[in-house]
């Protein structure tokens, strides 16, 4: 009797644990966003276009079957000259309480260069597993953030559509 007690106790506590992962994973599961520009404005003397100096833009977008995409992408232009940097990292995440576990699979770089074209590069990286301690916010216009904490470093993404 006590080992049908202590299998019945077992099987309840790997079933409410499934509950509390698949529950946890479905309040981080949407397209969260951030992002920025610069205040300062380039001229190309050559073409006369104007362009904004600086800006990035960064997103997660947790599926709920457990799968992630992170998408990073800055811009910087000086002197005519514009960088770029793009990355795409694709993976599988879970959550467990306040940490969400990053087990990417693929690591995507790619860097351009307008004034030197021959320095562009593109390379798939060793995917790195991370863990992102995270909370949820909600700003005084009533829009949903979470914040992911990586090592010290906190920012905060909006949820948005897609």
């Amino acid at each position: 009797m006590a080992k049908l007690i202590l299998g019945f106790v077992l099987v309840l506590g790997i079933i409410v644990s499934l509950g509390v992962t698949v529950s946890a994973q479905r309040s981080v599961a949407g397209y969260w966003k951030t992002g920025g520009v610069g205040m300062i404005n380039e001229v190309n003397t050559v073409t006369g276009q104007t362009k904004n100096n600086r800006g990035n833009t960064f997103s997660y977008k947790f599926a709920a079957d457990g799968t992630y995409t992170f998408v990073g992408y800055m811009e910087s232009t000086m002197f005519g000259c514009t960088t770029s940097l793009f990355n795409e990292i694709n993976g599988r995440y879970l959550v467990d309480g306040t940490t969400i576990f990053l087990n990417p699979s693929r690591d995507f770089w790619k860097n351009t260069y307008s004034c030197f074209p021959n320095s562009n590069r593109s390379q798939t990286k060793t995917p790195t597993k991370k863990s992102l301690e995270f909370r949820f916010k909600t700003d005084e216009y009533g829009k949903d953030f979470i914040c992911l904490n990586d090592a010290g470093a906190e920012t905060c993404y909006r949820r948005e559509e897609e």
